[in-house]
């Protein structure tokens, strides 16, 4: 799926070869050039395009590494071992610059994604009447994916990320031209978020064909669109909107029984998946997710699980500990936990699974956070709090929270259902901002690791990577770097 745009233009290339060594002499101007122009003909040139924008996302750059279960470095979730070949302590001990190699990437990688995107949504048009409901199924996909990329962007490397922020926050890119635009502020990133997922949510309301299957949630359909803008929408603290996009994904998706919950994770099967990014083998993409935390592959746990987030659970009742974690090692007595969340397909322990984007659990929190937020609804959130504890601890009695304590377990459920799927670091930025992660009850971090972070560090920001500030001097640098 991943290589077919590229098996396209190696086939134009190909044709070109043949036709030309037919010839008696050298035609030095090539018979056929692939362009946007004329390589896009009808709308399933442009499906095909849909190819390239799934592919990027499956980068190790963003959601099969860095941006997914590789940022979980810096959170009070993990923790350097003795094992680790200090690849990522930069990034884990908050010692990044902005010449930082895996900064830039996470910088780069999303503005491909939308690049790709924006072939399609600046080119499709003329083919509308082709296919009414065929150009809404592409398209919408497109303008979700350029939404879903600005957003992971503007997440890094802003600071306040209230909906209307006059922060700076990242340059918005709606065309493939080479341009130097400066960064726009946070509140017209959002304007731009909102207005495609708006676009997106209606054109794919009224497709031709799915867009997924029931075996398959490897694209971005209409609940996919409604999740991202569930999500946006509660960083932006517009918690109306979030509760209207998570409501219509709850109202669509259910929470896994205990007895299927773990088959998730090994891709036994797609219960509570919106859309996950596919990865079978051959794939390019290594290490996969969570390749760079613990390593089936290399037999390596760089990054261990902090005995904070293991307490945090009911290590017998709840699904989700056996699940997510094992028993790595013992030292000095101490049970040295490692994540197993993307340990393979079926018994598989190799890492090469489907990175769950959007889950209906996260759904449930999102709605739960929002009504928490809102006044006079803390009983609605209390109840999404309990379904989905009911769901996964065994023998859960309903619970009755309101105020702070609702917040303060919402926060907690989050870290416990979510953790490794690329949250809690974003999580602590926009609300509580510190981490603190002691060696206590460790028995075998890296004696180079870092213990907390304060709320004023200005790690809580990336920087812009250095190259592009280089290349563009619209760009401004983010403070401290």
């Amino acid at each position: 799926m991943k290589r077919a745009t590229i098996k396209k233009y190696l086939s134009i290339a190909v044709v070109s070869l043949i036709f030309t060594s037919c010839d008696r002499e050298l035609d030095l101007t090539p018979p056929y050039s692939s362009t946007t122009t004329n390589a896009f003909n009808k709308l399933d040139d442009y499906a095909g395009q849909l190819n390239g924008v799934y592919g990027s996302f499956a980068s190790p750059n963003y959601y099969n590494g860095f941006i997914s279960c590789t940022a979980e470095a810096p959170t009070d979730n993990a923790y350097e071992t003795i094992e680790s070949l200090v690849n990522f302590q930069k990034l884990g001990n908050w010692e990044y610059l902005a010449n930082e190699t895996y900064m830039e990437n996470v910088w780069v990688q999303p503005y491909f994604t939308i690049r790709q995107a924006n072939v399609i949504i600046n080119g499709i048009d003329k083919f509308a009447s082709e296919n009414s409901k065929k150009y809404n199924r592409i398209l919408g996909q497109a303008l979700a994916a350029r939404a879903i990329a600005h957003f992971d962007l503007v997440k890094c490397f802003a600071n306040n990320l209230d909906r209307n922020s006059t922060d700076a926050g990242i340059p918005i890119k709606t065309d493939n031209e080479i341009t130097f635009p400066p960064r726009n502020s946070v509140k017209e990133v959002y304007d731009a978020i909102y207005a495609d997922l708006t676009r997106a949510v209606a054109l794919l309301s009224d497709v031709d064909v799915p867009v997924n299957t029931g075996t398959n949630r490897g694209f971005i359909d209409v609940w996919g669109a409604r999740a991202a803008f569930a999500r946006v929408a509660l960083y932006a603290k517009d918690y109306p909107v979030a509760i209207t996009h998570s409501t219509a994904c709850i109202n669509q998706f259910s929470l896994a029984s205990a007895a299927t919950f773990s088959g998730i994770w090994n891709d036994a099967n797609t219960n509570e998946v919106i859309w996950g990014v596919q990865n079978n083998p051959g794939d390019p993409g290594s290490p996969f997710p969570s390749g760079d935390i613990m390593s089936f592959r290399a037999n390596r746990n760089t990054f261990g699980v902090h005995v904070s987030l293991l307490n945090l659970y009911d290590r017998v009742n709840d699904v989700r500990f056996n699940t997510y974690f094992f028993i790595r090692n013992s030292t000095a007595g101490i049970n040295n936990y490692a994540f197993q969340k993307f340990k393979g397909k079926g018994a598989a322990a190799d890492n090469l699974t489907n990175f769950k984007v959007f889950r209906v659990a996260e759904m449930y929190l999102i709605r739960a956070e929002a009504y928490a937020n809102t006044s006079g609804q803390d009983a609605a959130g209390s109840t999404d709090l309990n379904a989905l504890k009911t769901a996964r601890i065994q023998g859960w009695t309903n619970t009755s929270y309101s105020g702070n304590a609702l917040k303060d377990e919402i926060a907690n459920e989050r870290r416990r259902e979510l953790c490794l799927e690329g949250h809690r670091w974003f999580d602590l930025k926009r609300t509580t901002r510190s981490v603190s992660r002691p060696f206590a009850g460790l028995g075998n971090p890296n004696a180079q690791m870092a213990t907390s972070l304060s709320n004023s560090s200005n790690k809580w920001v990336w920087p812009i990577p250095a190259k592009e500030i280089l290349a563009n001097t619209a760009v401004t640098q983010n403070t401290g770097y």
